[in-house]
């Protein structure tokens, strides 16, 4: 065979073979994954999906009751963990012991950025009035351990003991558990504050 009859019989070149699909046919691609920190990598959210609370900061004083001052308790004591926690409910408990713990370590006051706090305390999911955080803050005003005044929280460093409405709606064997502590405590001495206690008044309405 002539050199122009093989020439003419050459077989065509292949088209080169596409690499394999990384993904399976049919299944969707993954969603494109938040912006990184350049400093440590860590995956943040973008400024459009961090939560928004009606303040972004709060300034926070101690609010000063003589009478509970001196007879109420630590929130991050052992009656308010027993019997506090199922009044207010841990998130709010949980914000409590916090704000008693950043008044001890400053006294005259500090500034709460609510969006940095709500993250710390696990309850950084969702924003606005109606978000987890926000609600803990207003449930604690709601049964008298803070008040808020615009961006103004005054927190309570105490909390009194459970009034009568509020152990009768306690569990009943924490209702059994809180009668025996109130027992104990009459049996003691008296101090003369006593006199001027009335835990109705912080009955949350």
């Amino acid at each position: 065979m002539s050199d122009t009859s093989r020439s003419n019989h050459a077989p065509t070149p292949r088209r080169p073979i596409p690499p394999p699909p990384t993904t399976k046919p049919g299944r969707r691609q993954p969603a494109p994954t938040p912006s990184e920190s350049p400093s440590d990598g860590s995956i943040q959210p973008s400024p459009d999906e961090r939560p928004a609370y009606p303040h972004t900061v709060l300034t926070v004083r101690a609010w000063i009751d003589p009478v509970v001052d001196n007879l109420g308790h630590d929130p991050r004591s052992g009656y308010a963990e027993r019997f506090w926690l199922a009044v207010l409910g841990p998130s709010c408990l949980l914000l409590l012991r916090r704000l008693s713990g950043g008044l001890e370590q400053t006294p005259d006051g500090f500034e709460l950025v609510c969006r940095e706090w709500a993250a710390e305390l696990g309850l950084g999911m969702k924003g606005g009035k109606h978000g987890p955080f926000w609600r803990a803050v207003e449930r604690a005003c709601r049964f008298r351990a803070a008040q808020r005044n615009g961006d103004l929280l005054v927190v309570r460093r105490r909390l009194p003991p459970l009034s009568a409405r509020q152990v009768e709606r306690l569990p009943d064997h924490l209702r059994d558990q809180h009668r025996d502590w109130l027992d104990e405590q009459l049996a003691r001495p008296r101090r003369g504050t006593l006199a001027v206690w009335n835990p109705e008044r912080f009955t949350a309405a």
